[in-house]
């Protein structure tokens, strides 16, 4: 498993584009799983503040999303005990 304080470095580290915030500091990862059979690191995460009420701004959100997730797996695929990365939203 990935040791917290590498978790917390990766998710402080990552800026949401739109804030410059980073993840930890806007709570949008909300739980880190593991399954260690699998090497599998599942992430949930939680947009569902950040979402615009505006039909029109939607897909750029979703893009910011997609762009959030593949940030978060470029930086934890380089632990080599991390195969698999599954997203769940709530």
């Amino acid at each position: 498993m990935i040791p917290k304080e590498n978790i917390i470095k990766i998710l402080k580290k990552i800026k949401d584009p739109e804030s410059e915030q980073s993840l930890y500091d806007l709570q949008i990862v909300k739980h880190i799983d593991y399954k260690e059979e699998e090497k599998e690191l599942i992430i949930t995460l939680d947009f569902n503040r950040r979402m615009p009420n505006c039909i029109g701004c939607k897909p750029v959100a979703w893009m910011v999303q997609k762009k959030i997730a593949e940030y978060l797996e470029n930086d934890f695929f380089e632990f080599e005990e991390v195969k698999q990365i599954d997203f769940k939203y709530s």
